[in-house]
């Protein structure tokens, strides 16, 4: 047989002997324990090793770490199958006082068969800062001093806000007493039925009358349009404002005497106005006159 034959056929055997078994190798997988915690505090390791259900079985054994600041409070493993085979391997760890705690890298060890040597897997070393624990009653002390503080707080600025309140009612006016004239008077106006129309016509006029009176200050025993008229002149009431009143005024004698229907339209385009010209005076409010 040829050398170079012999030899691509020794390099099949080996390759074909040792490629398997490079493959057929369980993965590590760590879940690593938390990086710090207290001294009432236990901490955990996972530890899980995984392969493809085809590779069969491997008998798997674990060696209890070297600890420094720590001791092994409880050791299990459980197994899943399924397509994928997981060993898991669960170790519980509690401190022994504060500082750095250890957990120094240890083997866990699998093969396939007794006959088989144990093949080791390095688990790396992991670290753990310890720090005191806060006893229980002293975390309900701080609990509750806050808590305490917070109300005090809350219950001051609540109080601050009742005291703005309180000063701000102290300091608006008291409300002005012909405001409720005007109001009444509009409300008057606008719900006020009849299927007479002089009738409410003459209603109108008087609700009109009653807001002329009382915002300009007319004495009572002054009481016919003509009379208000002439006494707001006299004062010097601006040319504008008794323009207005006037036309006002006149605008419903007429239509109180009129022999004829007043139509519809006309009513409502009259109730407009006198709503528009009570609403004037509630908002500007008191006369300067």
């Amino acid at each position: 047989m040829p050398y170079r034959l012999k030899y691509i056929l020794l390099c099949s055997i080996l390759i074909g002997a040792f490629v398997p078994l490079s493959f057929a190798a369980p993965r590590l997988k760590i879940e690593p324990p938390a990086k710090q915690i207290a001294t009432d505090q236990s901490v955990t390791l996972k530890i899980r090793l995984e392969w493809p259900e085809v590779e069969g079985p491997y008998e798997i054994n674990s060696l209890e770490p070297k600890l420094e600041n720590l001791t092994l409070e409880n050791q299990n493993q459980s197994q899943e199958t399924g397509a994928t085979v997981s060993q898991t391997l669960l170790y519980e760890f509690r401190p022994l006082k504060t500082g750095t705690a250890i957990i120094y890298p240890f083997e866990i060890s699998y093969r396939k068969t007794e006959t088989e040597p144990w093949i080791p897997i390095l688990v790396p070393e992991q670290k753990i800062k310890v720090v005191p624990s806060i006893p229980f009653k002293v975390t309900l002390l701080w609990l509750g001093t806050a808590i305490g503080l917070l109300a005090v707080i809350f219950a001051g600025f609540k109080m601050g806000g009742l005291l703005k309140a309180r000063a701000a009612a102290r300091n608006v006016p008291p409300p002005d007493p012909k405001q409720r004239v005007y109001a009444k008077a509009e409300e008057s106006i606008a719900t006020f039925t009849s299927p007479d129309s002089k009738t409410k016509l003459t209603h109108w006029f008087n609700q009109l009358r009653t807001v002329i009176v009382t915002y300009y200050a007319v004495p009572s025993k002054i009481t016919t349009s003509t009379e208000i008229l002439s006494f707001l002149k006299a004062k010097g009431l601006p040319t504008g404002e008794w323009n207005e009143i006037s036309r006002l005024f006149e605008q419903l004698t007429e239509m109180q005497f009129s022999r004829q229907d007043i139509p519809s339209h006309v009513l409502d385009r009259m109730q407009k106005t006198l709503l528009q010209y009570v609403k004037g005076k509630i908002i500007i409010g008191n006369s300067n006159f």
